[in-house]
């Protein structure tokens, strides 16, 4: 009965979420209730057990969200986004444009939302295309897999920082295989956009206008006015650094350089001190920068936040059940290796409703207390729910929508560049996933 209940609960979940348009964070609460009273749980308990998980899943990663939100703000209003993506671009050179702008995108999504980075990036492959005679689709399709593939992969964008939180993953761990599993996909990417499926398919250079002429001349003089390349590199390389280096050699009890580590290096401390840097960014210091700007990063982090302390909660009814036993069960029972279990279940919520956002905060609070009984490790199980979330990418994605408007391209164009693309960078994924959960 317990696992009919869950069942009817996830479908419900999917329903409210994808149908209903009730929101996320909503919906994931009554859910928490819904199932609890099925399950049998007290009723005068389960207010506090869900606030007890909503609470120490804010604990685990409010301040990293908060901080990597920041961080992207800044890099996007100084041009510092800008000047990543102009140094990178120079260095690979527009003869390797396609690896060039995957590379491009999957640095500057890891502190800046996929949307607004492609925003941000769409004129200057518009330029790389008229200027290098290189089909746009290509480009088109180079960017948007590398805009998607460290969203969802590598902290600290806020879908697997939440994912990681709930799983209980060592940030530094999943940031470190995190770039492995993203080096690979985008490399595939960049060879699938090299395609005679992709490039040669849709040779066409992107077209010019004045607007987009006047968008290219816009982006270069941000470039002009923004930051230093390595001023621009640092809020974000630096905290990954530390972070990383802390999960493989920090020591509360070792030596002083190990003890320092073990406290800088902790995620948000470590972000603390990228968004400390990026007060260096701007030209000036002014009540905009330091309030205004501040004040919205904390508007946008706090969606995020809420879902996922809500999955947080709903993770803690689960766990308070028999449901994670019945279905690691029922999973093995039925042969399917468990790495697979979390790479499904986020390809079906994002097929629903999707965001990829959602669908690792939703999956991580579902399948958390079921991790010891499957037996995944968790920074397996935070990788293999990215791979999931970043699958089947169409029409219902607000992402899909803002590539297929600014690449002028037709539905059934961006159902086979978009959609087919983000199956192949989830299925690649799993490929890299299932190696990596041999030896983890």
């Amino acid at each position: 009965m317990i696992l009919l209940w869950f069942v009817i609960s996830i479908a419900l979940l999917i329903l409210m979420i994808s149908k209903l348009k009730v929101h996320a964070f909503l919906t994931l609460l009554i859910i928490s209730l819904f199932f609890g009273v099925c399950a049998g749980i007290p009723i005068h308990e389960l207010p506090t057990l869900i606030a007890s998980g909503f609470g120490n899943t804010m604990t685990s990663i409010g301040i990293v969200i908060v901080c990597g939100v920041v961080i992207g703000t800044f890099l996007e209003y100084t041009g510092g986004a800008q000047k990543i993506a102009d140094a990178i671009l120079k260095l690979i050179g527009i003869k390797r444009a396609t690896y060039a702008t995957s590379i491009t995108g999957a640095f500057v999504s890891i502190p800046v939302f996929c949307d607004s980075g492609f925003v941000i990036l769409n004129p200057i492959i518009k330029g790389l295309s008229r200027r290098g005679r290189i089909s746009y689709a290509s480009l088109v399709v180079a960017l948007m897999a590398g805009l998607l593939c460290t969203h969802s992969f590598i902290p600290p964008t806020p879908g697997p920082v939440a994912a990681a939180g709930l799983y209980g993953a060592e940030i530094g761990q999943v940031m470190f295989y995190g770039l492995i599993v993203s080096i690979l996909v985008v490399i595939v990417c960049s060879i699938w956009a090299n395609s005679r499926f992709v490039k040669g398919a849709f040779p066409e250079v992107a077209a010019e206008n004045e607007l987009d002429a006047e968008q290219e001349k816009e982006f270069q003089k941000v470039v002009e006015h923004a930051p230093s390349t390595f001023m621009s590199f640092i809020p974000v390389a630096l905290p990954i650094v530390i972070i990383i280096l802390k999960s493989f050699f920090g020591n509360a009890e070792g030596n002083m350089l190990q003890r320092i580590l073990d406290v800088v290096g902790t995620p948000w401390v470590a972000l603390l001190i990228g968004t400390a840097i990026c007060f260096l960014l701007p030209t000036k210091l002014n009540e905009t920068v330091t309030n205004e700007w501040v004040a919205k990063s904390l508007s946008g982090a706090a969606e995020i936040m809420c879902i996922t302390a809500a999955a947080g909660g709903f993770a803690a009814v689960l766990q308070a059940t028999t449901i994670g036993d019945t279905l690691a069960n029922l999973v093995l029972d039925a042969g399917l290796p468990a790495v697979f279990v979390p790479y499904l279940m986020a390809a079906l919520i994002n097929l629903a409703q999707g965001s990829a956002t959602v669908a690792l905060t939703t999956v991580g609070g579902i399948l958390a207390p079921m991790l010891p009984a499957l037996g995944l490790n968790p920074i397996v199980a935070t990788l293999a729910t990215a791979a999931g979330s970043l699958s089947f990418c169409h029409t219902n994605s607000s992402y899909f929508w803002c590539v297929t408007k600014l690449g002028n391209l037709k539905l059934n164009q961006s159902y086979r560049l978009i959609t087919l693309t983000s199956v192949m960078m989830g299925l690649t994924a799993m490929v890299v996933i299932c190696i990596l959960n041999l030896f983890l």
